[in-house]
């Protein structure tokens, strides 16, 4: 009998500490909303095209855009790709929008630096939200021309997406360009598509877009401005 007790008494600590423990999992879990909010909102950073990835029935493809494709076409590898950034964005009406820009600059998975970056200012569209979701602990976009594009080339089927998420793994992490320089690291989000096939099942897409934080104005007119960045 008394060694059943003692044998009791080691079977609740050990619940009790097992429990303890998905309780830790649970707060380290959550996701600072004020500071990823604040962190996406920041000015003088486009997000550019760095990888694209598809996932389907346990094999994951992944591939740099700054390299040959079998997942997209050439014509989107060479036109899209390298000519398009990203900025999300909260207005006083509380419509945030996700802002596809019409830029040339660094691009792809390649060596952390500084490069040059092309912005045509008569080049912006608005045709993405953003808005956070509390239960999933991360935001949720509407998908903007290229991204969808980009989704439908990947997809056998041709799904074009109307939403996905970001994932919460990696979600910006600055709010300045000098935080960025201080930091030295390259600075990514992923957006994560997700299409339900009837035969595969669950077919997942993801983009991942890093950022290039604008260091300096070097030239600029009302149709172009020219940047340093840090990419």
């Amino acid at each position: 009998m008394k060694l059943l007790l003692q044998c009791s008494g080691i079977m609740v600590f050990l619940l009790l500490f097992s429990c303890d423990d998905r309780e830790d999992d649970v707060v380290k879990a959550q996701v600072d909303k004020e500071k990823v909010i604040a962190s996406l909102l920041a000015t003088d950073r486009n997000w550019r095209f760095e990888e694209i990835a598809i996932e389907k029935q346990g094999v994951k493809t992944v591939e740099n855009v700054a390299e040959s494709s079998k997942i997209i076409t050439a014509e989107t590898r060479i036109n899209v790709t390298p000519n398009v950034g990203f900025r999300f964005e909260r207005f006083a009406n509380n419509v945030n929008n996700l802002d596809e820009i019409i830029s040339t600059g660094p691009f792809g998975k390649i060596p952390y630096g500084a490069k040059s970056l092309n912005e045509t200012g008569m080049g912006l569209t608005t045709d993405g939200t953003w808005a956070w979701d509390d239960v999933a602990q991360t935001v949720f976009i509407t998908s903007t021309s290229s991204l969808g594009g980009i989704v439908s080339e990947m997809s056998e089927n041709g799904w074009r997406p109307e939403k996905g998420y970001l994932d919460n793994t990696m979600l910006p992490l600055f709010k300045t360009a000098g935080e960025a320089q201080i930091a030295g690291i390259p600075e990514r989000i992923r957006i994560v598509f997700e299409e339900n096939d009837p035969k595969a099942g669950k077919i997942k897409y993801s983009i991942t877009l890093r950022a290039a934080w604008i260091t300096r104005l070097i030239s600029g007119n009302s149709r172009q401005h020219f940047y340093d960045v840090v990419y």
